[in-house]
């Protein structure tokens, strides 16, 4: 059985240790700093809550689109055949795989997040191969290409090589084809919240230079 109440604590205590300590707000608010020394405070205070209110948004929509993933799959009656995936993939993320301390609150579920949000890009582009339709919103393709160049190298690298892995070590193509077959072809319907959304503060983050989270696990 999937259960995500695990990651959904994780995330809750990740916001409250950046209310508490602002180690995120810290990083981009110095980088701003740098990068544009003519602003104002108010303006990169300002550009600080917009690309801090992104991250957390993408880390917070990580046990959104894996509950929202295995209740499309229960309508479509193949849950059997998707959960398996589901419960591997939250083991790998609070067990194996931890480029960033998740000590660090917000800044340290990034790689969780981005491992999460990537396997349901890999499930995603073989569902439209077979069915022609998207499973999660291609804007959240593009946030994780975002997301990614504040990481920086060679973590992010890292963390490709270790979606592509577990990708194939949890045979996501076979299980996303068997899926498809088993229900006619004409693939899931997943509803992702109202609540999760992406693509905001885009042009924040794209005034970023690396912030190179991935620097922050030694």
């Amino acid at each position: 059985m999937v259960d995500t109440s695990g990651l959904r604590a994780s995330v809750a205590e990740a916001i409250e240790h950046e209310k508490k300590t602002g180690t995120l707000a810290r990083l981009v608010l110095t980088s701003f700093e740098k990068r544009y020394p003519g602003e104002s405070g108010e303006t990169h205070t300002e550009r600080t809550e917009a690309v801090v209110g992104v991250i957390r948004a993408y880390v917070e929509a990580m046990p959104e689109v894996v509950d929202a993933a295995v209740n499309a799959a229960e309508q479509a009656g193949v849950r059997d055949s998707i959960e398996p995936m589901f419960v591997t993939a939250l083991a790998y993320v609070e067990e194996d795989l931890d480029f960033i301390p998740d000590s660090l609150g917000l800044a340290g579920l990034v790689d969780d997040a981005y491992l999460v949000h990537n396997l349901m890009q890999e499930m995603s582009q073989r569902h439209r191969a077979l069915t022609g339709k998207d499973l999660v919103p291609p804007a959240a393709s593009s946030e994780s290409q975002r997301i990614r160049r504040l990481i920086g190298e060679p973590t992010a690298t890292r963390l490709d090589v270790a979606v592509v892995a577990f990708a194939r070590r949890a045979n996501v193509k076979e299980v996303v084809e068997q899926v498809c077959e088993r229900i006619g072809g004409r693939g899931i319907t997943m509803e992702l919240p109202v609540t999760v959304a992406f693509g905001g503060g885009a042009d924040e983050l794209d005034d970023l230079p690396d912030l190179e989270l991935g620097a922050l696990g030694g």
